[in-house]
């Protein structure tokens, strides 16, 4: 199983990276793992060692220790457009006392769903298959993991795609060192404002930062009580999902993001990364995805240029003009990174 595979979208949340991985799916031969990183336990999916099968089934089926943690303990709340599993959060089974700590596993409600019909079942395959690994590297793991799930789809080659990754550059190169990774950016005020108004953003927003609602509700204040996905919601629980959070905490978040993530890119030759945003995609789909395709060594496919490119709605990247406070906002946190990424001129330090 060799590294030179591994093929991964980057970026961070909000970019246009999902409707990116469904324009990728669409094609003959690639299976997009989407979230499918985000999916692991959260602190012992990196890290190059040797692993037992014992211990990849707990990294894959890892109850709230993944990414989401405890949010999902209250996904059915958060309806995030993302989970399709089951048809969406709204339609999920009441009970989800046979998976582990009581929550559905992040595999369900992400990534699987876009690939299979049966996901549940090829969920309980995938634990079964990671079981049964003999003692090896983390990296030849998952290499086996996406090479046995891509062949189950019917597919030949895979690509990762999981949401704010781009803050994971090093450790995933640390990981898969020959891949090749496309980094899909976005104007930092329209992410931020996209994950303003987005459920889960604002409400990880309100716990990483420790705000409190108007009525003195922090995170730490919920309960079991508050923290399940029973309906209707709970009045703190839902004070904390409607609380508006200010825009500068999400520039922050995306400033700090792209800073960590491209001060790994140097590590990487040029045929191994590669940058477009979705700006780009959108002014003009087909060259874009031709781009992209050339970039992961795909076949160039008429019918699934057309196809992807039907996927892409009007005004879906339409960029914000900022007021005054926005602008100052976004010079305040974002300016580096928005020179990094060629949106922006560097500050002229000389006159």
């Amino acid at each position: 199983m060799s590294h030179s595979n591994a093929r991964f979208i980057v970026g961070t949340g909000r970019c246009g990276s999902t409707i990116l991985s469904k324009m990728m799916n669409l094609h003959p031969d690639v299976a997009v793992f989407s979230e499918f990183l985000i999916a692991m336990d959260f602190t012992k999916k990196f890290g190059e060692r040797q692993v037992s099968g014992d211990e990849l089934a707990d990294i894959i089926d890892c109850g709230v220790a993944a990414g989401s943690g405890a949010f999902k303990k209250i996904v059915a709340h958060l309806v995030t457009p993302e989970v399709v599993f089951e048809g969406g959060v709204t339609s999920l089974p009441k009970d989800a006392s046979k998976y582990r700590d009581n929550v559905f596993p992040d595999m369900l409600l992400l990534p699987l769903p876009h690939l299979f019909d049966e996901p549940a079942e090829v969920f309980e395959e995938l634990v079964k298959f990671a079981r049964a690994q003999p003692v090896r590297a983390l990296s030849q793991h998952y290499l086996a993991i996406f090479e046995w799930l891509t062949r189950k789809a019917g597919k030949t080659i895979w690509i990762e795609r999981s949401g704010g990754s781009i803050a994971w550059m090093s450790e995933m190169i640390d990981l898969f060192p020959d891949a090749k990774f496309l980094h899909l950016h976005r104007n930092p005020l329209d992410v931020a404002l996209s994950m303003q108004r987005h459920n889960h953003f604002r409400v990880r927003a309100f716990k990483y930062f420790d705000l409190q609602t108007a009525g003195g509700v922090r995170w730490s204040d919920l309960d079991g009580s508050d923290l399940n996905n029973n309906l209707p919601t709970s009045p703190r629980l839902k004070a904390v999902m409607e609380h508006d959070v200010p825009l500068e905490y999400f520039l922050e978040d995306v400033s700090e993001s792209i800073l960590r993530g491209m001060k790994e890119v140097k590590r990487l030759s040029p045929s191994q990364y590669s940058e477009i945003s979705f700006e780009q995609i959108m002014l003009d789909p087909v060259a874009s995805l031709k781009t992209i395709a050339d970039f992961f060594e795909l076949a160039p496919d008429a019918t699934w240029f057309g196809n992807a490119h039907a996927l892409l709605k009007r005004g879906q990247a339409a960029h914000t003009t900022p007021n005054a406070a926005q602008a100052a906002l976004v010079k305040r946190h974002c300016h580096a990174a928005m020179v990094l990424l060629g949106q922006a001129p560097p500050m002229e330090l000389y006159r």
